[in-house]
Formats: C-alpha cells, structure tokens, sequence
C-alpha cells in the first residue's frame, strides 16, 4: 500500500508510473475508455511540477487549438485542488517552483517541428495512438537532458500503432495496460455506458472500452484479421507454370518512395509476396535503370507501371528500351475508368484496391511477416462513397493529412501489392496465353505471338 495525497487519487495498477519514475525514462499507459490514464498522468505531473521546477511539454500530432490538448483537464485539476498554478492563455505555471507546462501539435504545414522541445524535463503526449513513427523518429532523439522522461497514454488503434512498436523490447520502458474495471474511480455512468456498448456490439466495445485494435471499421476497406491472416496462409491444390508479376508505384511527392513489388503464383489461387523494393531517388533515369536491372534478374511474365507523376516519362522510356523484344510492359491509370463498372467504381484505383480487399478476405495473398510494413499501411486505407454510391478510395493526400491514423503516412507499399495483384488479374492472361511451356520470360513469350499472329496474317 502507498500512501499518496488526495489529489494523487488513482489506479492502484497506474501508482508504478510515480513511485518508479526514476527506474526508467519511458512510460505507456495504455487501454480502454474510463480507465484513467490521462487523469492520473494529469495528476502526476501537477505534483511533480509543485515538487521543483520542470519544464513540462504536452505534445499532440495535431494541434489546432488549446482546447484539443489537455490543457482543461490540467486546468480542471488545478482549480479542483486549489493548486499553485498560475493558468494562462497559453501555458501554466507555478507560482512557487517556476514549472512551466506547455502544448505543442509536433506536425506544422506537413512537417514535423522539435519547436520548444529543447530542454525538456518532461514531455507527456496524450491520445498517442495518432502519433506516427516519422513523428517518433523525430521528437525522441531530441530528448537529451539528462533524466528526461517520456510519458504516452493511449487508447490502442491499430496493432501496428507507431508507440507500441516503439517501445516493444525496451528495458527502460514501463508498460501498463489498464481498463475501466480496474479504476475505481470510474463513474457509475461510463460503467453503464460501457455495459450498454457490450450489448451492442462486441467488437466496438472490445476496441473502445477494452483498447483492443480494431479489426476494421465502416471506414477502413479492409478486414485487419484478414490482413494478418495471410501471414499463416499455407498455399494448396495445382501448382501453375511459373507466374510472376512486377509492379512499380512511383513517388506522387518529394517524400514519399518508389516501390516494386514481385508476387508469384504458387497454386491454383495463391500467390505470394516475395520481394519490395522501395527507393527515393527522384531521377527518373535511376528508376529507369533499377526497373531494367529487375526485369532483367526477376523475368516477370508482365511488369505494370504507375503511370502518375514520375511514371509516364519512365514508362514511356522502358517502352523505348524493350522495343521489339517481347518484355510486357503495361500502364497503370488510377485515375482512369476505362475498363471498369463505372456504376460500382469511380476509378481503375477503387477497382483494384477492392479486387485486393478480395483476394484477403478468401485468402489468396500469401505474406510474410517482414511485410508487416504492408499491412500497416493496407489498415490505413480508407473508403469513400460518392452520393450515388460509386465506391472511391482515399487519396494518398488525403491520407497524408488525415488524423489519427493517416498523417504523414503514404501507403506506396500498398498501392504496390495492389497493382501488382491488378496486374494478376487483368494482365496475366495475356502473357500466359503467349508463353511456351518452357518459357521463363515475358520477352520470349510475346515472340510466339507475334510470329503467329504474323503467320494468319499471310494466310
């Protein structure tokens, strides 16, 4: 038993993240609704900052205001107390020890700023679920003062959330995971909240009240269980020829990356990942010459190229260098509807990305486990509908900009697998239907076709 003041009223399962605030340098609370996280970290901090003088951070992804940071829950605290803070517009300070705490959205106009970071005692970044990993890659190696320390309270989103993985297998991490039936200060009202949503609907209650990750949601296209499955998909039935497809996704914008994706087929309906390769060169001519390179060591039966920004000039450049030599090379348009049910789909893009959400839900995709990256960005892909019900896809913009998942992230990955099974679905036909049953190449495959067709012409 610990005997803490009023105002330190909490979990006895959270009392760890005080009494062992010296025996590590990160801290994740994590859980469901009502189980007093952020209150208890709220409390902490107000402590500590009456003990000496701190410099206190609370960092969010996205801040457009205060009122989105958990400034009114400190100010809640202070006022229920009585506590020596002085709350500004802006900040809160304390009127004896001079601890300072301040809030801060790390991500300004699309960039990532250590603003007001330099110095930092203590840094506490609430709803960190939202945080993404480039955000991480840039904050935490500014914490370098001596005994810094780093708070996160969350409540779990995805299983791949940027946190988590950041502090799995650390030792200088404390990890507590806490839901509401473990608060006793939780009200009666969230408790009957919480058993309402159980009645309901188990998964929502199991994501929201529990902090489980979620295994999908009205606005996600794809089943996250699904997606995991294919970790453990063990292919079955006729093995096929060899049948192999390479797909290029090429930067829409300075940061994101250039990625091919080679998926070969391993039975009747299975196909598997087997390679990615990403790249930021943003010299068209290097790409040219990577994508030559993989064609020439992978011999891909037929090769699809996002024909979007940097694509068309090296599309059109392969187009020059495989002239006359049988290589299949074919575009891809995600904006275009030539092709498609242009009452169910809005673009090629929407199509294929819904042509993939099949192939996981019947467990056609073979993944491994490196590809977890894959997957993550495959939980981040967001449908949209337009008001006739046309299915789109979230831009990669969009998902850019959009919390609490999607900022920062671009899934170049993703759009990569999904061509590439596009390309598997659409494409593949043509090269099989051309190829002998020795060939291990798309070049000598269209050969036997030209010559046929060359031969009815004469007849």
């Amino acid at each position: 038993m610990v005997d803490l003041p009023e105002m330190l009223s909490m979990p006895d399962k959270l009392i760890p993240m005080l009494t062992d605030i010296n025996n590590y340098d990160i801290f994740l609370a994590e859980g469901g609704r009502g189980s007093g996280k952020s209150h208890t970290m709220a409390r902490i901090l107000l402590y500590l900052g009456e003990e000496r003088k701190l410099r206190i951070v609370c960092g969010r992804e996205i801040q457009a205001n205060i009122e989105e940071s958990v400034y009114t829950l400190l100010k809640d605290i202070i006022e229920k107390y009585d506590l020596a803070y002085k709350v500004m517009a802006h900040k809160i300070i304390h009127k004896w020890s001079g601890t300072v705490f301040t809030f801060k959205g790390f991500r300004e106009q699309g960039n990532v700023s250590v603003k007001g970071l330099e110095g930092v005692d203590i840094l506490w970044i609430d709803e960190a679920q939202s945080i993404t990993k480039n955000t991480l890659d840039v904050i935490m190696p500014t914490m370098r003062k001596d005994n810094v320390k780093v708070f996160f309270t969350m409540n779990r989103f995805l299983r791949e959330d940027a946190v988590p993985l950041y502090c799995m297998g650390k030792s200088n991490c404390l990890h507590i995971i806490i839901n509401y039936f473990e608060n006793p200060f939780c009200p009666l009202i969230l408790k009957n909240q919480a058993a309402d949503m159980k009645a309901r609907s188990e998964k929502d209650y199991n994501h929201i009240w529990l902090g489980q990750p979620i295994s999908g949601s009205t606005d996600f296209l794809f089943n996250f269980d699904k997606l995991h499955g294919s970790f453990d998909v063990q292919a079955f039935g006729e093995v096929f020829g060899r049948q192999r497809v390479l797909a290029i996704d090429f930067a829409a914008e300075g940061d994101d990356l250039c990625v091919a994706t080679i998926l070969d087929r391993k039975s009747n309906q299975h196909w598997k990942l087997i390679e990615r390769f990403p790249w930021d060169e943003p010299d068209t001519m290097v790409s040219v010459g990577k994508i030559v390179a993989m064609i020439g060591d992978f011999k891909p039966c037929v090769t699809i190229i996002d024909k979007g920004g940097l694509g068309k000039p090296v599309f059109d450049r392969l187009n020059e260098v495989f002239a006359n030599t049988g290589v299949i090379i074919v575009p891809f348009d995600g904006g275009s509807t030539d092709g498609i049910d242009k009452k169910s789909y809005g673009n090629i893009r929407a199509a294929a990305y819904y042509k993939l959400k099949e192939w996981f839900d019947l467990g056609y995709l073979i993944l491994d486990k490196k590809d977890k990256e894959v997957v993550n960005e495959l939980e981040k892909i967001k449908m949209k509908y337009r008001s006739n019900g046309v299915r789109l896809i979230q831009s990669k913009k969009d998902m850019k900009r959009s919390p609490p998942v999607g900022v920062g992230m671009s899934p170049d990955n993703a759009d990569s697998l999904m061509m590439a099974v596009w390309a598997a679905v659409k494409h593949i036909g043509q090269a099989v239907k051309v190829q002998s049953p020795n060939s291990h190449a798309g070049g000598s495959a269209a050969k036997v076709e030209r010559k046929s067709n060359s031969r009815r012409r004469r007849r």
